[in-house]
């Protein structure tokens, strides 16, 4: 079965709180007050836009040490973007981890998964970490735990092994915590549920999950192209929801231009208490 749980997460227009008190709009209009913003395609720029979100999840290199004041002084929690499974060639470190990738990201052309057994990658990473927390960030939206997916159900070869991945992603997230942040992940759902089957203590170390594409799809990158999501892997990824959803927020991501599923995604998570994010194009920036 064909899964979106591996989508890298560019930025996010809105994020709205779903079970805060609604506020009338001129129009007559209601619409929740918003809580989180994903903003990971934007910088310096859009700070005045930024600033407006109590949680903002934003690539932290994109930003000067005036814009974390300005967040910081309007309250925003900050999760700083960090992809623990994948690197982009763009990455200024790419040159030093490049010979640790073994396989392209699908639909991503300038970025590869990553062997996260070796040992020098899960130094770099919590090392990462804490550069990003010294820059201010409160919090890390980790991104691509969904390696473990791509060496468990994809990856053809021979020289990565799926049970080394999923002790490195264990190390990873462990050595993540020891930071003091919170910590958010995006998707990562097969790891997430081998997790919750051995009763893994880890688990309790995530405090927010987000989960792209539930009610929609994208079936065109480079058009903004998107569909409903296929009953099977709604179905799937909604088991995923209903066990993470106690560990903290649950934000949905999904992408469509169809008002009617709009208002669906927005009445399904009214109903349970979610957040929820729609957009209408795959390069997320403000």
């Amino acid at each position: 079965m064909k899964r979106y749980r591996f989508l890298c997460l560019l930025g996010v227009l809105l994020l709205t709180g779903c079970n805060s008190s609604k506020k009338k709009t001129s129009k007559g209009e209601y619409t929740a007050p918003l809580k989180y913003g994903v903003f990971l395609g934007c910088d310096s720029s859009s700070v005045n836009k930024i600033k407006n979100y109590p949680n903002v999840a934003i690539d932290l290199d994109s930003f000067n040490t005036n814009d974390i004041s300005t967040l910081k002084q309007n309250d925003c929690f900050i999760y700083a973007y960090l992809s623990v499974g994948s690197l982009e060639k763009y990455c200024s470190y790419y040159e030093t981890y490049k010979d640790l990738t073994f396989m392209d990201y699908e639909n991503w052309p300038d970025e590869r998964w990553v062997d996260v057994s070796n040992s020098s990658w899960q130094e770099h990473i919590l090392s990462e970490a804490k550069r990003l927390k010294g820059l201010g960030a409160d919090g890390i939206f980790m991104d691509n735990f969904d390696v473990y997916y791509i060496a468990s159900e994809v990856y053809q070869g021979s020289d990565i092994n799926k049970e080394d991945i999923y002790q490195g992603c264990l190390k990873m997230l462990n050595d993540l915590s020891s930071t003091g942040m919170k910590l958010m992940i995006n998707s990562g759902t097969d790891f997430l549920e081998r997790m919750k089957d051995e009763n893994r203590p880890e688990l309790s170390k995530i405090k927010a999950y987000a989960q792209e594409c539930i009610f929609s799809k994208i079936d065109d990158y480079e058009n903004n192209v998107f569909s409903r999501q296929i009953a099977e892997e709604k179905e799937y990824l909604i088991s995923v929801v209903e066990f993470m959803r106690y560990y903290g927020d649950v934000l949905f991501i999904e992408y469509t231009k169809d008002n009617t599923l709009k208002k669906e995604i927005q009445e399904y998570c009214d109903e349970y208490n979610y957040h929820y994010y729609i957009s209408e194009i795959v390069d997320l920036k403000i």
